[in-house]
C-alpha cells in the first residue's frame, strides 16, 4: 500500500483497536505486514486471516479480466514467508492463510477489521461481503471499479446508510460509511457498523 494511504488506516486502527484482521486479497502480504506492524502495538495477540486465490490462477487471463485483477496472481510462498517473519518477530502474533476461491475458503465470520480487495466482480464482492458482514469495520478497496461500485452503492441504498465526512464518522452513533481521504483516483469506502 502506498505510504500516502497509511495515515487513514492508522486512524481506523486506533479507533477499532483490532484483535482480528481479515484481508481478502492478500496477494504477497505487503499490505498485511503494514497493517500488522502497526496493530501489534495496539494488541500484541493480534490474529490475521488472509484469503487469496494465489498461484491457482497464475496464467488464467480470463479470470484476471473478469475479476479486474491488475496485479496478477500473488504467490502463496511469498505471502506465507512474509507472515512467518512477522510471527517470529512478534511472539504473540498469529495468522491463518487460506488459498483458493473465497466461495470455498471464506466462511461466515466476524472480525474487528476487514479489508476487501480480492476479486472485483459484483458477484465476488457481494459474496465476500456477505461472509464478513457482521464485522465492525469493512473497507472496500477499488470503489472506482464497476463491480465494487455497483455492490457498495446497492449496499448503501438498501440499508439507507448515510455518508458521513471522514473526521465525523468516528463519533457518529449509527452505522454509516465514509470515503477514506486520499489524493489519488484510487477510492476506498469504509463502512462502520454500530
Amino acid at each position: 500500500m502506498k505510504a500516502v494511504m497509511l495515515p487513514a488506516f492508522y486512524q481506523l486502527f486506533d479507533y477499532v483497536k483490532p484483535k482480528t484482521i481479515c484481508e481478502i486479497g492478500t496477494h504477497d502480504a505487503k499490505s498485511a505486514i503494514q497493517f500488522i506492524d502497526y496493530c501489534v502495538k495496539i494488541n500484541p495477540k493480534l490474529r490475521y486471516y488472509g484469503f487469496d486465490i494465489f498461484d491457482a490462477v497464475k496464467n488464467d487471463k480470463k479470470f484476471h479480466e473478469v475479476e479486474i485483477n491488475g496485479k496478477g496472481a500473488g504467490k502463496y510462498s511469498t505471502a506465507k514467508n512474509n507472515l512467518e517473519h512477522r510471527r517470529r518477530k512478534y511472539k504473540k502474533f498469529n495468522f491463518e492463510l487460506h488459498q483458493g476461491y473465497t466461495k470455498d475458503t471464506l466462511k461466515e465470520s466476524s472480525y474487528d477489521f476487514v479489508y476487501i480487495d480480492g476479486g472485483h466482480s459484483y458477484e465476488t464482492v457481494k459474496h465476500d461481503y456477505n461472509k464478513v458482514k457482521k464485522s465492525k469495520v469493512i473497507v472496500f478497496d477499488d470503489y472506482q471499479t464497476d463491480g465494487v461500485k455497483q455492490f457498495v452503492d446497492e449496499l448503501v441504498v438498501n440499508n439507507s446508510l448515510p455518508e458521513v465526512p471522514w473526521q465525523e464518522c468516528f463519533n457518529y452513533e449509527k452505522t454509516c460509511y465514509a470515503f477514506l481521504p486520499q489524493t489519488s483516483r484510487h477510492l476506498q469506502v469504509v463502512v462502520f457498523y454500530r
